[in-house]
């Protein structure tokens, strides 16, 4: 499930994931140190925090049946509100695309929104700690041979979806591996399904299709170490120092106290069929 048009735009090296990784640590080390932030101060005096997302992306938010605000990045800003003693005020009729644009405007303080990582835009924004990584994982039958990475993958088929990052990974380890083929299925529903029925050997996935199946079917797991990397995280302005650390905080306590793991298991473990049609843009 990616969010992004293009490979290009979410295919993270190593390399440069470890120096997303510094960035976020400079960013974090400058809110410690920081004593001016205009956003705060305006927070702490009206008690509220506006949160930008676009409400077209289940199941991280969306507009449900009924009218109401929903998803994973819902609850999830609902809760960062509650821990900072704020009240969450969302503007969520943004266009994706507009999103960095709405807070460079003032029109929001804080945007989560399935917004991945961008060190490109790290001069003018600030990002806090990953909340999901949305990266490509191996999926295989319950009870297989354990592959813990793409590099064990020789003599067996590997099922990906047509046009994605997976299919594109999948087709430069055929190319180094003997005897790797790669099959290609036109969603992910349809390769894990091949690995079900044992039409192939195992499948490269977006993680967030990965755990609906998974949760679903029961007799699939996630295996190995990621493959890809795809970190979201939440957005704010370079200088909204003081909130960045508290949103940190915040996500380190959610992390440790089981929050984020319910969060997540609330809303991506389910029945994938239902928001298939929204995966890609």
């Amino acid at each position: 499930m990616v969010r992004h048009g293009t490979i290009d735009e979410v295919s993270f090296s190593q390399v440069r994931l470890r120096a997303v990784a510094g960035l976020l640590a400079v960013f974090i080390l400058t809110a410690c140190s920081a004593s001016v932030d205009p956003t705060w101060q305006q927070l702490r005096d009206t008690g509220l925090l506006r949160v930008g997302l676009d409400a077209s992306f289940p199941p991280f938010e969306y507009i449900a049946p009924d009218g109401s605000l929903v998803g994973l990045d819902v609850d999830l800003a609902r809760e960062i509100g509650r821990r900072l003693e704020l009240e969450p005020r969302f503007v969520a009729n943004l266009p994706y695309d507009g999103l960095y644009d709405a807070l460079k405007a003032e029109r929001v303080d804080l945007v989560i929104s399935a917004l991945a990582v961008d060190p490109s835009r790290m001069g003018d924004y600030a990002y806090s700690r990953a909340y999901f990584d949305a990266g490509h994982v191996l999926v295989s039958r319950t009870g297989e041979q354990v592959v813990e990475s793409m590099s064990e993958l020789g003599g067996r088929r590997l099922a990906v979806v047509l046009g994605t990052e997976g299919d594109l990974v999948g087709r430069r380890w055929a190319r180094r591996l003997k005897d790797l083929a790669v099959v290609q299925y036109r969603t992910p529903d349809r390769a894990l399904s091949a690995v079900e029925n044992e039409e192939a050997d195992i499948a490269l996935v977006d993680h967030v299709s990965a755990l609906a199946v998974v949760g679903e079917a029961g007799d699939l797991d996630i295996v190995g170490e990621p493959v890809t990397e795809v970190p979201y995280a939440c957005a704010m302005r370079r200088e909204s120092v003081h909130l960045l650390q508290a949103v940190n905080r915040a996500l380190a306590a959610m992390e440790d106290d089981g929050t984020m793991d319910a969060l997540i298991a609330k809303w991506l473990s389910g029945e994938i069929d239902a928001f298939e049609p929204f995966m890609v843009r």
